[in-house]
Parts: structure tokens; sequence; C-alpha cells
């Protein structure tokens, strides 16, 4: 089996660990940069996993798409890896499909926005990872500084000062939860593992499971990982990612969950 993994950077540990259960189960692993032309791949793949970060991300999506029309099992296509990848997209089918999120607006006109509802509030771009481009506003005058600092789309979320630096990350391969993770930062509102957070493995709900595996199917995602927020309003899908590290998931789960990854493709392609 020849599986294509498009990625722009293939030295990175997700990569890697991707290459290496692979090669462990007989299997020969191409890797493709979504920057370089479609056309010059010859190579036949059975699967294909995207990697792909925030750099000229639609362009990689084009990429994804081009590949997409030559046959073979895509885990997450363009169009749901868009969806998830994108915080307002993301909010809004949530919205459509009834699933428990924080309230967001999109901020269309800096001058003219508004913020009707209580602070502290949550400040994202709409295409970021790892924490990056999420901030806190403590009050008006902080958020419109932060509007005026950030020159591209954001949107403005309800923020749960209780869940302040944890959330519970849920790793989902073909609408299986593969392992669970409870991610808790000391220093930071943000829980995110590269910002210095730790993690532990927990136990989900019935109820979060229940929510985890209806978001992985109605977006349509065989490889995603969904950040649950925990609140007094009870829990909530936080964020859903099409691209999910594996780092750290493994690391403190001690779940092999690329190998599951692998044995996923496998069932696809007989």
């Amino acid at each position: 089996m020849q599986v294509l993994i498009l990625s722009r950077k293939f030295e990175i540990h997700s990569s890697q660990r991707l290459v290496e259960e692979l090669l462990l189960a007989g299997h020969t692993p191409l890797l493709w940069d979504p920057g370089w032309p479609v056309s010059k791949c010859v190579a036949r793949f059975d699967a294909l996993i995207p990697r792909i970060g925030n750099f000229q991300f639609e362009e990689a999506l084009e990429t994804l798409h081009e590949f997409e029309t030559r046959g073979g099992h895509v885990l997450n296509n363009h169009v749901a890896y868009k969806k998830a990848r994108n915080k307002w997209m993301t909010y809004v089918t949530c919205l459509e499909l009834q699933i428990p999120t924080p309230y967001s607006e999109l901020v269309q006109n800096r001058d003219e926005f508004s913020w009707k509802r209580n602070f502290p509030c949550i400040v994202k771009k709409l295409i970021s990872s790892k924490g990056e481009g999420v901030f806190l506003a403590d009050d008006s005058a902080a958020l419109s500084k932060l509007l005026a600092d950030i020159d591209e789309e954001v949107l403005a979320q309800d923020a749960y000062p209780e869940s302040f630096g944890e959330d519970v990350r849920a790793f989902v391969v073909g609408r299986k939860i593969i392992a669970s993770m409870k991610r808790k930062s000391t220093h930071d509102f943000r829980s995110n593992l590269a910002l210095g957070a730790t993690a532990e493995p927990c136990t989900l709900t019935a109820r979060e499971e229940e929510l985890v595996l209806k978001t992985a199917e109605l977006f349509n995602l065989e490889i995603c990982g969904i950040d649950i927020l925990r609140t007094h309003k009870g829990s909530l899908i936080l964020e859903v990612n099409p691209c999910p590290g594996l780092e750290g998931i493994e690391k403190y789960t001690q779940v092999n969950v690329t190998r599951a990854i692998i044995r996923h493709i496998e069932e696809l392609c007989r």
C-alpha cells in the first residue's frame, strides 16, 4: 500500500511518526509538499493524509482538491478541512448542526464593532493553531486595541473564566475515539501544549463522547482532534482540528494513535 502524506514540513514529529508506522506495517510512504505542482506527481497512491498548516492555506487546499480527483482514499477532503480549519466556519457549522459551542461574532467592521456581552472575551484569528492568534480582552478598551493591532479577520467569543487554562482534547480516527487528554496551563488562559501546558489522560463523559462522535461525523472528518471546554453551561465544543498533532496525545496518553491511523487506512483500502 502506498500512502501519500501532504505536508510542507516532512521533518516535524507528526510526519515522521506517520512515516515510521507506515514502514513498520510494510507500506510505502510518499511525501509531497502542497507547494509543488500536482502535475509533477506521477506516483499512484492508495490513500492520502493531508497535514496542511496555516502557511498559504488556500493554495494548499487547492492542491488537496486536485489530488482528490486522482482516486484513492483521502482522510479529510478539502471541503471538510476548510470547514474545520476556519474558526468562523466551524462556529456556523456547529450552530447549523445544533452542536453546543461558545457564542461568537465575526468582526466585520472594526470601527463599528461593539461587544455587547460580558467581559472578558476571547479574540481569535480565523486561521490559527497552537494557541497563536488567540487573545484575551478584559474590557472594551482592551478589545478595541486588539482589533486595531490585528490586521486580519477575527471573531470575538464568549469566555468562560472557570475553564481558563484547561480543556480536553479527544482524538478521533475513523469515527472512533482513540485517546483523550486533559490539558492544563498554570500560567496562561490558553491550554495549548505548544505554549507550555501539560496534560494527563482523561475519561470523557457519555455526553462528551456523544458530542465528539457527532461532531466528527457531521463535519465529515476521518481524522480530527476535537477540543472540549467544560463550563458551567456544560461541555461545549471549542474547536475542531482537522490536522491534530500526534506528539502530545501519544506522549501523555501512551496510546499509539499513529498506528490506529495506519490500521484505519488499511481497513479503507481492503
